[in-house]
């Protein structure tokens, strides 16, 4: 297998990786552009971040031709709008400079919602307090909306209960974290078939799914966390664009919802769902993973677009699942794929497959696995809405016209 490069430079390879002289890379440095760490004590040298003197060596490539800086910023290149909500490192992320393997263990659903909306996760929004009631929605309609997934359900009911909301268009403190209470604690309702709730987010699912089995509710509640944002992925650059335009927070999540339905977004762990029955069912975990890398298949549950080596918020679930159930048969066959992809591949496990094991060893239905996802990620739209609110900016890019010249006279 290749291994990874490392994760620093020394000053020589950071100057001819971007072509300067040492003085140059001691003022990027001190401008913090690059961020440095003491390498040998003994020879009193620094080693450069590679993450920020490759970020550096982009720009200088694309400064002389803007129209291609666009386009790769919005294929996953370099950021097109700023943000204080989460940082992505190679092995870490980060909600407003908390590590959220520290949130995920210590923290409350509702305590990260008032972190990414307010900035202070010991601030009580008064909506997550008391009960939750999901009132105005008849139960024909909800009789009639049962054949769809949980999450089209949300995606249904959404407008009629924006409809009955007298704050929907808030867009300033305190209303709009009441509003963005309401959404979080409505969808909670949707997913349970609950009409009214007392307790946590995490709580009220724990006793609706597994009742009689508190234990399991840090395991729901730190899925809901780890998956609260991840900068700007489909849906949340969708969401912030809905924001932009002054849409409430119920058409917000609505266009959130809509972008998770993608395959290429949310239809992840529903074909992770079907790669781990067959790996259950084969004789080989080994010969399904070679099978399907025949075939020409993507493997789910491993690799990330912005991650080089372990997605942190899979490997903080997967020690939590290691605490808690060391010798669960589930958790068993979930490492066999990791050694047996890792080895075929060289990819690590992303926080799809970590959903998974989650939703399997737990033995909640299927699909509960991205109806965590955007449980959680609810959370994340809601902060970057409230965010792009307050720029008071409307996004609107431009597009670069490639179909035929107007101008051009025809034959």
């Amino acid at each position: 297998m290749t291994m990874a490069p490392s994760r620093y430079l020394s000053a020589k390879e950071a100057c001819a990786e971007l072509g300067i002289r040492p003085q140059t890379l001691y003022a990027y440095v001190s401008r913090g552009l690059i961020r440095s760490e003491t390498g040998d004590q003994r020879q009193r040298t620094r080693q450069y971040y590679r993450e920020d003197i490759e970020r550096l060596r982009r720009h200088k490539e694309l400064r002389a031709r803007p129209e291609v800086a666009a386009e790769q910023a919005l294929k996953t290149g370099d950021p097109v709008l700023e943000s204080a909500l989460s940082r992505v490192d190679d092995d870490d992320l980060y909600y407003r400079g908390i590590s959220v393997s520290e949130l995920a263990r210590e923290s409350t659903v509702e305590e990260v919602a008032a972190l990414l909306w307010t900035g202070d996760r010991s601030r009580q929004i008064e909506e997550f307090a008391g009960e939750a009631r999901l009132n105005g929605i008849s139960p024909a309609l909800i009789a009639e909306l049962a054949p769809l997934s949980k999450v089209e359900q949300m995606q249904a009911l959404l407008p009629a209960i924006g409809a009955q909301d007298p704050a929907a268009f808030a867009t300033a403190p305190p209303h709009i974290h009441q509003c963005g209470a309401r959404i979080l604690r409505f969808m909670t309702l949707i997913a349970t078939a609950q009409d009214k709730t007392v307790s946590g987010i995490a709580q009220t699912l724990q006793s609706t799914w597994l009742p009689g089995r508190p234990e399991t509710a840090r395991l729901i509640e730190a899925a809901l966390i780890l998956c609260a944002d991840h900068e700007l992925n489909v849906s949340t650059f969708t969401c912030r664009t809905v924001a932009s335009s002054g849409a409430s927070l119920y058409a917000v999540v609505t266009a959130g919802l809509s972008a998770l339905q993608g395959p290429r977004h949310g239809g992840a762990t529903d074909r992770l769902e079907a790669l781990w029955d067959e790996a259950e069912s084969a004789n080989s975990v080994g010969d399904t993973i070679v099978s399907r890398l025949k075939r020409g298949d993507v493997i789910e549950g491993f690799g990330h677009v912005v991650y080089r080596g372990v997605d942190p918020r899979a490997k903080v679930l997967m020690e939590l699942l290691e605490e808690a159930v060391p010798n669960s048969s589930e958790l068993v066959l979930a490492k066999t794929l990791i050694e047996e992809v890792g080895k075929r591949t060289g990819l690590a496990h992303n926080v799809d497959l970590g959903l998974v094991t989650l939703r399997r060893i737990l033995g909640l239905e299927k699909g509960t696995a991205l109806l965590l996802f955007c449980l959680g990620r609810i959370i994340g739209w809601i902060a970057h809405a409230i965010e792009q609110y307050q720029t008071g900016r409307l996004i609107r890019p431009r597009a670069k016209y490639t179909g035929p010249d107007p101008h051009r006279a025809s034959d």
